[in-house]
């Protein structure tokens, strides 16, 4: 790696980084969405999906714990599912690369793949309530 490569990595990382934590400081996830974020991590690692990282492929367990990892990170700075999926799930902080989720023939990116299980969690969740 050259070193303007590896100055550009950093700096993405960082940029990557201040942003998600400013959006949270000091706040910490209500229980609402720890639950929903949660939901998410168990959905990742229950699936029989292979994630990409990096142009790496990995199991959904190996996926949980990294997205996991990434979210014990930033302690309570991410406040909603929303921002869990945005600053920590939708791509690499170190090579700015998207993650993707490969389920049978589709190839779809992370981001959205999570952000219509929480849209369908959460219909599920009204509903229940409803009851």
């Amino acid at each position: 790696m050259t070193p303007r490569r590896a100055r550009h990595l950093l700096a993405a990382a960082a940029a990557t980084l201040t942003l998600a934590l400013s959006q949270g400081a000091a706040a910490s996830a209500d229980g609402s969405a720890k639950e929903e974020i949660d939901h998410l991590l168990n959905f990742v690692g229950a699936s029989s999906c292979i994630f990409v990282r990096n142009g790496t492929e990995y199991p959904s367990d190996q996926a949980r714990e990294h997205l996991a990892g990434k979210y014990r990170f930033v302690g309570g700075r991410i406040t909603s599912a929303e921002d869990f999926i945005k600053y920590l799930a939708t791509g690499s902080s170190m090579s700015g690369e998207p993650y993707h989720v490969k389920c049978g023939k589709t190839d779809a990116l992370t981001g959205a793949w999570l952000a219509d299980e929480l849209a369908r969690y959460r219909k599920a969740a009204r509903v229940q309530a409803t009851r």
